[in-house]
């Protein structure tokens, strides 16, 4: 059940139109007998839905991960968790922990792809009744997709990007680094923790978010990306952000997730030693690391972040051949 004041969360659904270039055909009718491929886009904290459309003054659709895969047959959500954006913002936001944001978002998914299939979730759009559903979160929506994935299986597949359960130790406090490795501890004190550190449940970093900060892009970046990334930042969900820092917090979930797994992280990200990531993951028997060249955390205005979405792609493609 969702928290008082929690209705409706916003979604937007990026689909490129039948006849276009590189065959976005394919994501009505599959691509030789292909299922279409849905993927669903959670943003990390202190970002909305916008950081997967970034829209970069003069720069046209070229920063726009969601464009890029749509005109390649991939149909898109991009989705605000609640809280967050435009989405609807409980009366009490210290409920929005992981596991509540979690239900939240999955019961969420569940319905779009329910009216997905049966034509009716928004007027022009035919139904697609045979898909791939395949979640991707970015930072700490990955924390949120691989609590989703544990709890509810809401996908067939699971793509993160910049995300990693070992957290981010060096920026723990001392009291928040005794309960690395410790989960039910975590849960049991999170709202206590959160007051300390942030003093709300829902907190930005400064007038345009921490999206352009020089610890998230790591590389030089043109000024209206940085401005694109400025303009799609909302407010951190601090329970689940913190619940992210803490090495450990989400072991259980990450141990329960055993479907096909695609790990996208910088060269220069904040996800620590990129070869250890698959090892969080031991339910699951296929899993795909990229580590996108000349790039920070925030991937998605990096010089390179078109190889990142290729091989995205790739694998997207690849699930979608697997699937029965």
């Amino acid at each position: 059940m969702a928290p008082a004041g929690v209705h409706h969360l916003v979604a937007d659904l990026v689909i490129a139109a039948v006849g276009a270039t590189h065959g976005a055909d394919r994501a009505a009718d599959g691509a030789a007998g292909q299922p279409a491929v849905v993927l669903v886009c959670m943003p990390g904290g202190g970002m909305s839905r916008r950081y997967f459309d970034l829209q970069a003054e003069g720069a046209g659709d070229s920063y726009s991960m969601a464009a890029h895969l749509a005109g390649r047959g991939v149909v898109v959500v991009l989705l605000d968790h609640p809280g967050v954006g435009e989405s609807d913002v409980p009366h009490d936001a210290y409920t929005l922990t992981p596991a509540t944001v979690a239900a939240i978002d999955a019961a969420a998914v569940a319905t779009l792809l329910d009216r997905l299939r049966a034509g009716t979730l928004a007027e022009g759009v035919a139904a697609i009744p045979l898909f791939v559903p395949v979640g991707c979160g970015h930072s700490m929506g990955g924390l949120v997709t691989v609590w989703m994935q544990a709890r509810h299986r809401t996908y067939e597949a699971v793509a993160l990007l910049g995300f990693a359960g070992s957290g981010l130790l060096s920026h723990l406090t001392e009291a928040e680094r005794a309960y690395v490795d410790d989960p039910e501890g975590v849960a049991r004190d999170l709202a206590a923790l959160v007051a300390t550190r942030f003093g709300a449940p829902r907190s930005r970093g400064g007038r345009t978010g921490t999206g352009s900060s020089p610890f998230l892009l790591a590389v030089d970046v043109p000024d209206n990306a940085k401005a694109a990334i400025g303009a799609s930042g909302s407010v951190l969900l601090t329970l689940c952000g913190l619940t992210s820092m803490i090495p450990g917090a989400s072991r259980p979930a990450l141990d329960a997730v055993d479907v096909p797994v695609f790990i996208g992280v910088g060269e220069h990200d904040i996800t620590g030693a990129a070869h250890q990531i698959p090892a969080q993951f031991p339910s699951s028997r296929d899993i795909t690391l990229f580590v996108c060249p000349g790039s920070g955390h925030n991937h998605n205005v990096a010089p390179t972040r078109t190889e990142l979405w290729d091989r995205l792609l790739g694998w997207l493609r690849q699930v979608a051949s697997a699937a029965p």
